[in-house]
């Protein structure tokens, strides 16, 4: 399901993938700079592919981990080996996500074609360490993308985050591309057992680990597919989006994009201005303006995603959805002064519409 190396993606990503560059580490560097200087207070590592193929990823964690970033990393941790436990405990990141998608070996070999007999159990095994050996950090997730493929061990993905004493499971749907990876998505009549497997696991009591993250928002959205419509077709429209005043994602060949999936509607490219100019400047800004509306229905929101002729790619899957619902919430939480006040800052957070 990878949106750059996914093998039914191969032949059309070709100029795709030779195009993305490796952000040169010098550019990192003054980046962090940059970004601590502008009251930054998180990086988060991921990428179109595994960011510790990186020959600086170890690196470029130390530094973030150094100038006091909240440091989380989101891996295969298929490369990860038992010498870099210990490195990783060091370094002292804050959040480990390993993407897994699978509770078996079997299904696993059948999420990632190419993988090695013993890939499951060598990953497992090393997670089970490191979780054994740490104190307070990193917290550990295993993230599941949910597929046609693993829908069947919904409940055994969640007992094996249990089992290896991780803190939080999360599981989110497949995007799939039309006329290329469709196939792999979930049916309506998976995701409606999915919804009623889904409402077991969570009425466990809340405050036995692993809790599962953001699992409201993955039932609605299980909702709306059983009834065949997009996962995120409604929930995108309930509220502003917040991506353009409170996240921004570098991509590896420097450009700035406003929310995780908006690669092709960039704010601006680091090799040609800087992350300050960027993050003012005016196509940063007419993306901050569209998301103040409700509903999507800027030009904008045409270009978000990897499915071209949409006129809302948010529908598709907005992974920056449950960031926007914490912030409405908070925003919402605001006494009359409070509000009053933000209303004449300079970049008002509120659309005409909300109360």
């Amino acid at each position: 399901m990878c949106w750059l190396h996914a093998p039914d993606l191969q032949e059309q990503n070709k100029k795709r993938v030779a195009k993305q560059a490796t952000l040169p580490w010098e550019l990192y560097a003054s980046l962090t700079d940059e970004l601590k200087s502008l009251g930054t207070t998180e990086l988060y590592f991921a990428g179109g592919g595994e960011p510790l193929v990186h020959p600086q990823a170890w690196e470029a964690l130390e530094r973030s981990v150094r100038k006091g970033f909240t440091t989380s990393l989101h891996t295969n941790f298929s490369l990860v080996s038992d010498e870099d436990i210990p490195r990783i405990l060091e370094l002292g990141i804050h959040h480990l996500t390993v993407s897994l998608w699978a509770g078996s070996p079997e299904t696993y070999r059948a999420t990632h074609p190419g993988s090695s007999e013993g890939d499951f159990e060598q990953i497992t095994g090393r997670l089970r360490r490191l979780n054994e050996r740490k104190v307070d950090r990193p917290k550990t997730k295993l993230y599941h993308v949910l597929t046609t493929h693993n829908a069947h061990e919904l409940t055994t993905m969640f007992e094996l985050a249990e089992e290896l004493q991780c803190d939080t499971v999360e599981f989110a749907v497949a995007e799939t591309i039309p006329g290329s990876t469709e196939s792999h998505g979930l049916s309506p009549d998976q995701a409606g057992r999915l919804l009623t497997e889904l409402k077991g696991i969570d009425s466990r009591a809340p405050w036995r680990r692993p809790r599962i993250l953001g699992g409201d928002a993955l039932a609605r959205r299980l909702e709306a597919m059983s009834l065949g419509r997009s996962c995120d077709s409604d929930l995108v429209h309930e509220l502003p989006c917040f991506a353009g005043w409170t996240y921004s994602r570098v991509m590896a060949d420097g450009r700035v994009i406003p929310c995780l999936k908006s690669h092709r509607i960039p704010s601006g490219n680091l090799h040609e201005q800087s992350f300050s100019s960027i993050w003012s400047g005016s196509a940063q800004d007419e993306f901050r303006a569209a998301g103040r509306k409700r509903k999507k229905s800027h030009p904008l929101f045409a270009g978000v995603g990897n499915e071209e002729g949409t006129p809302c790619g948010c529908e598709r899957g907005c992974d920056n959805l449950e960031d926007n619902r914490r912030i409405d919430e908070r925003l919402r939480s605001l006494s009359r002064l409070e509000r009053a006040v933000l209303r004449r800052a300079p970049l008002q957070l509120f659309d005409e519409e909300s109360p």
